[in-house]
C-alpha cells in the first residue's frame, strides 16, 4: 500500500480514501444510516431512469453507496479511487467482473474527453480544495451529465460552520467540509457548458440530528413530512444535482441574408447568452469581424469554433468597452442582467443604463460608425391594460429590469438625437426556442395531469422564436426604414397560456385538466417569501413578477415590424413550442407518455 505522505505528494486531493474507510461507512451503520443511503440511491437512480444502460463513471465511489445499487441495475460502472484502498469495499463487485476500478488522480482522470455517459461524483466535492479543478475533469470526460452531490448553505446546514466543533464532539469523526450555494455549483459548470437539471433535496434537518437520534420511524416520518408540504425541495441538503452538457440548438440554423459586407468590424454583448450566442454565430457566419464582450466568468465554449476576438471583461467597465468598441461600424447591445435576488438595484443600472452609455458614447467618436442596435423588452411598457400594444404605447414598467430597460432606452433616444447617432432599438416580446430554459417550468407544467393557473384573467402572451429574432436583429441594423425607429418584434399573433400549454401538451402525450386559483393569496404569500429571503440573500422561490406570468396580459401589435421592414417570422407559434418541446425532451428535461 502507498504511504499516506506518498499519497498526498501523487494525488493532492484525496478525500476519497477516507470516504472508503471502515471508519466513515460506521456513519451509516444501523438502521438510520440505511434509510439514509436509500434517500440517495432511490434519488440517482430517479435521475438515470430514462437513461437506462449508460457507461458511468463514479468519481471517489470507493465507499460503495452508489456502486452496488448501480451493478444492481446492470449498468456499467468504472470507480476511480485516490489509492488502492479505496477498492477494498467494493472488491466483491470488481472481483466478480460487475464494475471496474481503477487507481488515478481524480484532478488529472486518465480517460479521454466524454469517454463516460453519465459521470458522478459524491461526498467529494465538498472535501475538495481544488473544487473547481474537480469540477472541470468531471464534465471534460462527461458525454451527456455529470451528477454531484454537495451540502448547501441556503439550508438549515447555513449553521454548520458555528456548530462545527459541537458537531466533532457528537460525531468524533467528522471532517472539515465547505458549504456551497447553488449559483456556485451551477456557476462552476456553466463555464463548461454544463446546464443545470433536476435537483433533488435530501434532509431538511441536519444529517447529524438523525444519527444520534437513532430512530428511523421518527427520522422518516418528520422527514417524510418535511418533504410532503414541499420544504425538502427548498431547503434539503445535501443537495443532488443533475447537470447535462449544453449541446448546440437542434434546430436548423437559418442564416438571413446580411447586407453587412464581409469583414466589417462589429461588436456583440451579451454574446454568450441564449440571444446573443446564435446572433454571433450568424454574424460570424456572415464574415465579419466579430468581436465580442465577455465577463470573465463566461464561459465560452459554445462558441470556441468560431473566429471571435473576445473581451474579457464587464460591460460596464469603461476601459473593457473602450477596447471592444475601437473601430466597429456596427454594435448589437444584447446585455442584460438577469432578474435574480443577489443583483443589488445599482448592478442592474449598470448592466443596462451605464453600459449603454458607455457604447454609445465609444460609437459617437467614431465617424464609420453605421448602426447601434439596442435591445431592450416589452417589459418596459408594464402590463397592457388595453391589448394590444404598439410602440407608442405609454411605459410603465413593473420592477428594477424593466425600469432599468426603459431607463437606457430613453437616454440612447436623447443621446442619439444629440450626437446623430444612427440607431435602432428592439423590444422582444417572451424570447424562446431550443436552447432556452427560461419557459422550461412551465413546459413540465403542461406534462402533469392537472395544471394550476392563477386568476381568471385571458393571460395573453406573446412569443418570438430566437431564430426569428436574430434574423430581425441583423436585418435592422442595415435596413433604412429600420434607423432611429423602435420596434416591437413578436408573431403576428399571441397566445395564452392555456392555449401554449395544450400545444406542448398534445406533442407530449398528454392530457390534463385545468384548475384556476385565485391570483391574491399567492401575491401575498410571494411578497412574505421575497422579503425574508432578501433577508437571507437567496433567491426566492416565488415572487411578484413570477406570478406575474400567469396573470398579466402581454399582448401587441407587431404590424409595424411586417410593413417597414418587411419581415415574415419563420415560426409560427405552434411550430416553434413544438420543436422546443422535442428539444426538451432531447436533453431529458421533458418525458413523452406513452
Amino acid at each position: 500500500m502507498v504511504p499516506p505522505h506518498d499519497i498526498l505528494n501523487k494525488f493532492p486531493e484525496t478525500a476519497d480514501i477516507e470516504t472508503a474507510s471502515d471508519d466513515y461507512a460506521g456513519r451509516f451503520a444501523g438502521a438510520v444510516g440505511a434509510w439514509m443511503l436509500k434517500i440517495q440511491e432511490a434519488a440517482v437512480l430517479d435521475l438515470l431512469r430514462d437513461h437506462p444502460g449508460v457507461t458511468i463513471l463514479d468519481v471517489g465511489g470507493g465507499h460503495g453507496q452508489l456502486a452496488v445499487p448501480l451493478c444492481r441495475e446492470k449498468y456499467p460502472v468504472t470507480v476511480v479511487g485516490s489509492a488502492e484502498a479505496c477498492r477494498r469495499r467494493i472488491a466483491a463487485l470488481v472481483d466478480t467482473g460487475k464494475c471496474r476500478f481503477q487507481v488515478a488522480n481524480v484532478l488529472k482522470l486518465p480517460f479521454a474527453d466524454r469517454s463516460f455517459d453519465t459521470v458522478l461524483c459524491f461526498r467529494l466535492v465538498t472535501h475538495c480544495a481544488r473544487w473547481e479543478e474537480l469540477i472541470g475533469e468531471l464534465c471534460r470526460v462527461a458525454a451527456r451529465a455529470v451528477i454531484v452531490d454537495y451540502p448547501t448553505s441556503q439550508s438549515l446546514n447555513c449553521a454548520a460552520p458555528r456548530l462545527f466543533g459541537a458537531k466533532k464532539k457528537l460525531e468524533g469523526n467528522t471532517r472539515a467540509f465547505r458549504l456551497f450555494r447553488h449559483d456556485e455549483i451551477i456557476g462552476a459548470f456553466a463555464r463548461h457548458s454544463f446546464v443545470p437539471g433536476r435537483r433533488r433535496g435530501q434532509f431538511v434537518l441536519p444529517m447529524v440530528m438523525h444519527r444520534r437520534l437513532r430512530c428511523r420511524p421518527l427520522s422518516a416520518a418528520g422527514e417524510g413530512l418535511l418533504r410532503w408540504v414541499g420544504l425538502v425541495r427548498r431547503w434539503g441538503s445535501p443537495v443532488i444535482l443533475e447537470l447535462r452538457r449544453r449541446e448546440p440548438a437542434a434546430f436548423e440554423l437559418n442564416q438571413p441574408v446580411c447586407a453587412i459586407p464581409a469583414g466589417t468590424r462589429v461588436l456583440v454583448t451579451g454574446a454568450t447568452g441564449f440571444t446573443g450566442a446564435l446572433l454571433t454565430r450568424k454574424l460570424a457566419r456572415a464574415g465579419l469581424e466579430v468581436h465580442a464582450i465577455a465577463r470573465a466568468s463566461s464561459s465560452l465554449e459554445a462558441l470556441l469554433d468560431l473566429p471571435i476576438r473576445w473581451h474579457r471583461g464587464n460591460v460596464f467597465d469603461e476601459a473593457v468597452v473602450a477596447e471592444a468598441a475601437q473601430g466597429v461600424e456596427y454594435i448589437f447591445h444584447v446585455a442584460a442582467a438577469y432578474r435574480e435576488a443577489k443583483h443589488a438595484d445599482a448592478m442592474y443600472h449598470k448592466v443596462h443604463v451605464l453600459s449603454t452609455q458607455l457604447l454609445a458614447r465609444a460609437a459617437s467618436r467614431n465617424p464609420e460608425f453605421k448602426r447601434f442596435v439596442h435591445v431592450s423588452t416589452v417589459g418596459v411598457h408594464g402590463h397592457i391594460a388595453n391589448p394590444p400594444a404598439d410602440e407608442l404605447y405609454s411605459m410603465h414598467p413593473g420592477d428594477i429590469y424593466q425600469q432599468t430597460k426603459a431607463e437606457a432606452e430613453m437616454w440612447l433616444r436623447d443621446f442619439a438625437q444629440k450626437k446623430s447617432l444612427p440607431y435602432t432599438v428592439i423590444r422582444p416580446t417572451a424570447i424562446y426556442g431550443p436552447g432556452d430554459t427560461r419557459l422550461l417550468k412551465f413546459f413540465r407544467m403542461a406534462s402533469r395531469r392537472t395544471l394550476f393557473l392563477l386568476g381568471h384573467g385571458q393571460c395573453l402572451y406573446h412569443l418570438i422564436h430566437v431564430d426569428d429574432l436574430t434574423n430581425i436583429i441583423i436585418l435592422a441594423a442595415t435596413h433604412a426604414a429600420a434607423q432611429d425607429e423602435i420596434f416591437i418584434c413578436g408573431n403576428a399573433e399571441c397566445v395564452t397560456l392555456d392555449q401554449m400549454a395544450r400545444i406542448v401538451a398534445g406533442e407530449l402525450g398528454n392530457r390534463f385538466r385545468l384548475v384556476r386559483l385565485p391570483a391574491l393569496p399567492f401575491f401575498l404569500a410571494a411578497d412574505v417569501c421575497e422579503w425574508v429571503c432578501r433577508a437571507l440573500g437567496v433567491e426566492p422561490p416565488i415572487h411578484r413578477r413570477r406570478l406575474a406570468f400567469f396573470t398579466k396580459d402581454r399582448s401587441f401589435n407587431t404590424r409595424k415590424l411586417r410593413e417597414k421592414l418587411g419581415y415574415q417570422a419563420r415560426y409560427s407559434n405552434e411550430e416553434g413550442l413544438i420543436q422546443t418541446a422535442r428539444w426538451y425532451c432531447d436533453q431529458g428535461w421533458l418525458k413523452r407518455r406513452s
